[in-house]
């Protein structure tokens, strides 16, 4: 049958929309098979190491803040995305930056900046795409300038015994570290240093000789000291007791040709209470009181002093103040002619 010829354009139009409408389906269902082919792994932690470049390591020190970690998300076909789980399980997929430290920030103690993570990266098996989070992308650091110093050396002992002499060898080391640390210390201490075993502390000084490490953080970062090893010597103090005296007799110390009799009249005993303390012992120590007569003016009759006292080495008294004495003084000629008056 032939076609009219009115009808020959608009049978051309309408196989053209057919082969158009088609084509459109055609890829409709190309891109729906290809999305079908996408697998998608969401928000994963990948760690981030950031690096001073290697002109600057060794005169600066990086810390850096926040968790160290972004939040990743990856698209990409199945077989890759099988690559990628692989190499996120052995931990084979980190971002890695330098950053380099600015003319004009050379010279300063420290600053803080902060990088911005970007997709590129993060290093992803050929065909994956990702997509970093935005609010984990901003990784903030300081940087320090590293110094050295000339630091003396403090024993850190820190044990219960009470020490003496204590002694360091060398006396002062060489301490590189951040500028801004090491311009607040006077001094470095050692590790914290444990006494092995206690001590005889009844027996006086004990003498104990040992080495033991410097320090090598402080404030979180990282210290070297030139030596890292010091030794050290400490004299043990013996464990300390407090004594309580009664009945100390009192004497007195009067120098030669004293023209005045001393003595205590019959409402004083002559004797003193007093509390002492000093190397813990079973026996108690010998302490010796006296009224010093040779260093000032007296006057005949009763007189008041405050009592001097002669205390074993490493001991002292503990109350207030040396306890006052009365008596009295006499003299001479009188008291032996008193003395022959008597029957």
């Amino acid at each position: 049958m032939r076609i009219p010829g009115a009808l020959i354009p608009y049978r051309f139009r309408r196989v053209s929309l057919e082969i158009v409408v088609a084509l459109c389906l055609a890829f409709l269902a190309w891109l729906y098979t290809r999305s079908r082919d996408q697998e998608i792994l969401d928000q994963v932690p990948i760690p981030v190491q950031i690096q001073l470049a290697t002109t600057f390591a060794s005169n600066f020190d990086l810390e850096t803040g926040g968790t160290g970690r972004v939040a990743v998300s990856f698209a990409g076909p199945p077989s890759r995305i099988r690559e990628l789980r692989r190499k996120l399980q052995r931990g084979l997929v980190q971002v890695s930056l330098k950053i380099n430290v600015p003319d004009e920030l050379q010279n300063e103690a420290s600053f803080r900046d902060a990088v911005h993570v970007a997709a590129n990266d993060v290093p992803v098996p050929p065909g994956v795409m990702a997509v970093v989070a935005d609010e984990s992308a901003v990784i903030p650091y300081t940087v320090r300038r590293i110094v050295e110093r000339h630091l003396p050396v403090r024993l850190d002992y820190a044990g219960e015994s009470r020490i003496t002499q204590v002694k360091v060898d060398p006396p002062t080391v060489v301490v590189r570290g951040p500028k801004d640390i090491l311009d607040r210390l006077w001094s470095i201490s050692t590790q914290p240093y444990f006494l092995p075993s206690s001590p005889d502390e009844g027996a006086g000084n004990t003498l104990i000789r040992g080495q033991t490490s410097v320090i090598s953080e402080l404030e979180g970062r990282p210290l070297q000291t030139t030596p890292k090893t010091v030794a050290f010597s400490f004299k043990v103090r013996p464990r300390q007791k407090t004594y309580e005296l009664t009945g100390v007799p009192v004497h007195f110390l009067c120098p030669s040709n004293f023209p005045w009799r001393a003595g205590f009249s019959s409402d004083q005993s002559g004797k003193v209470n007093l509390r002492v303390q000093g190397p813990a012992s079973e026996e108690l120590p010998p302490v010796t009181a006296f009224i010093d007569l040779t260093g000032a003016t007296f006057k005949r009759g009763r007189n008041l002093e405050p009592v001097r006292l002669q205390l074993p080495r490493e001991f002292q008294l503990t109350q207030d103040s040396p306890p006052l004495v009365g008596f009295t003084l006499e003299a001479i000629e009188a008291a032996a002619e008193e003395t022959r008056a008597e029957p």
